[in-house]
């Protein structure tokens, strides 16, 4: 019986026509052009290069034996790992839970352990090892070969980090990472935006323009017949990455004035709102801007924010969880593991430092006062109407107060803003009865949709009354 030949030798399949080559390559290289248009360079590498691969085994006999083997060895070695990935746990859990529970309770379901005397249909088995023997004796005519799993386990748990990370890197992806904006260092400044970028991120659009302003494309000279106001501030006015650009009050508030620019001062034709706002940005930074790019011709400079951005110097991005233009992140893994190690330092290292508090707060609220009331007079100086619109967080606007930080501030600048007679405003009651349902807070300082809509409506009745009082 060893001898006869139980099963006939399978044929080496032919090769096949090139349709199916061609077609291979053309689908991969599509794939893989569509994937690099959107920015997905790792993923169209893998695409085309399975494709490339599926290429040559169809296309060379010679080649496909070893890539068959390789993929059955990947395929053996991805299995064992999700094997052990996701049936490991259960049995270690659940039956071993059991396990337990039955031995506590002394109950012996098959007869074995509490009483071996009693007879029994259970009886052990031989080891496989001298099983296997029979086994090839009966069935096989080859010699038995005993295979090593050491590579195929190797190959297995590098294919399971390499799924891993592209599907990390897929849904790191969807969750915004890997495209932040990014920030240029200017040692006069401290950084703003890099110029000119469009990026989609928590499901909002941003658009960075020339001049790193959260705007639309202008030219720094006013176009004739139009209305311009600069607004000048912190992340409470760059509106946040979950925002849309749309969405920000800056934005709103420059399609409202557009509905009537006839009321302003010389019956514009148009209005344009330009969005200076930076996340982190203080009085220093504010006032460095207008030093070195001026005021594009505005004629209404407003300057936005809580109170107390006075406690904040003028600083870099060493401190904080962004990237300069010249190392933007190429995988989201890696901008993840930045924002990672951030938050670590801030939590152990004190990384976010607090302002308020230091020993150092009394001057930079000085500083930072002196830069505001700099940029009035630059302001003034150079022709342009000059506004204070200082924005309440949520605890004061849900208790209708200052919070003492913010109380020391105001009492330092309004009379100081009264005295070079300059407008301002700090509208405690003006989300007092809305806060909770719509949310009009994203956290506690920071609007979401609702609040920037708010915020949007006063601004345009600021502006009119501004203008009707000249």
């Amino acid at each position: 019986m060893k001898d006869l030949q139980w099963f006939p030798p399978i044929p080496e399949p032919r090769a096949p026509a090139a349709s199916p080559v061609i077609g291979s390559v053309v689908v991969g290289v599509a794939a893989g052009g569509l994937l690099l248009a959107r920015g997905h360079r790792f993923l169209a590498v893998a695409v085309s290069v399975a494709a490339s691969i599926l290429a040559l085994a169809l296309s060379l006999p010679t080649l496909r034996r070893p890539i068959l083997g390789a993929a059955r060895w990947l395929g053996a070695g991805v299995g064992r790992v999700a094997t052990l990935a996701l049936l490991w746990p259960f049995y270690t859990l659940v039956f071993g839970s059991i396990r337990l529970l039955l031995f506590v309770a002394r109950v012996d379901l098959l007869g074995l352990q509490l009483h071996p005397e009693w007879p029994s249909y259970w009886q052990p088995a031989a080891p496989e090892a001298k099983r296997a023997q029979y086994y090839h004796r009966l069935f096989t005519v080859e010699p038995v070969r005993h295979e090593s799993y050491r590579f195929a386990w190797t190959i297995g748990i590098l294919a399971f980090a390499l799924i891993v990370s592209l599907s990390g890197e897929f849904i790191l992806r969807s969750m915004g990472f890997g495209h932040p904006v990014v920030y240029r260092l200017d040692p006069r400044v401290g950084y703003y935006p890099a110029p000119n970028q469009d990026v989609r991120r928590y499901g909002g659009d941003i658009h960075i323009n020339a001049f790193g302003m959260r705007s639309r494309d202008i030219t720094a000279e006013k176009p004739q017949g139009t209305f311009r106001i600069l607004m000048l501030g912190d992340s409470t006015l760059y509106g946040g990455s979950y925002l849309d650009q749309s969405q920000i009050y800056a934005t709103r508030l420059e399609e409202l004035l557009n509905r009537k620019p006839g009321v302003l001062p010389g019956s514009p034709s148009g209005v344009q709102v330009l969005c200076m706002g930076v996340n982190a940005w203080g009085p220093q930074h504010e006032l460095a801007y207008v030093q070195e790019f001026g005021f594009f011709g505005s004629d209404l400079v407003m300057v936005m924010g809580p109170p107390d951005d006075a406690y904040r110097p003028r600083y870099g991005i060493a401190a904080l969880p962004f990237f300069d233009e010249a190392h933007r992140p190429r995988f989201a893994w890696q901008e993840f593991w930045e924002h990672l190690k951030w938050e670590y330092k801030a939590r152990t290292a004190g990384a976010e430092e607090d302002l308020e508090s230091s020993p150092q707060a009394g001057q930079v609220v000085a500083d930072g006062i002196a830069a505001w009331l700099r940029i009035a007079s630059l302001a003034q100086t150079q022709g342009a109407h000059i506004d204070f619109e200082l924005l309440p967080n949520e605890w004061e606007a849900r208790e209708g107060r200052a919070e003492d930080s913010t109380q020391r501030v105001l009492e330092t600048l309004l009379p100081k803003l009264a005295v070079r007679n300059v407008p301002y405003a700090y509208p405690l009651d003006l989300f007092r009865n809305k806060v909770g349902v719509p949310k009009i807070y994203h956290d506690g300082a920071h609007l979401d949709i609702a609040g920037h809509r708010i915020y949007a409506g006063y601004l345009c009745e600021r502006v009119m009354h501004l203008a009707s009082a000249e």
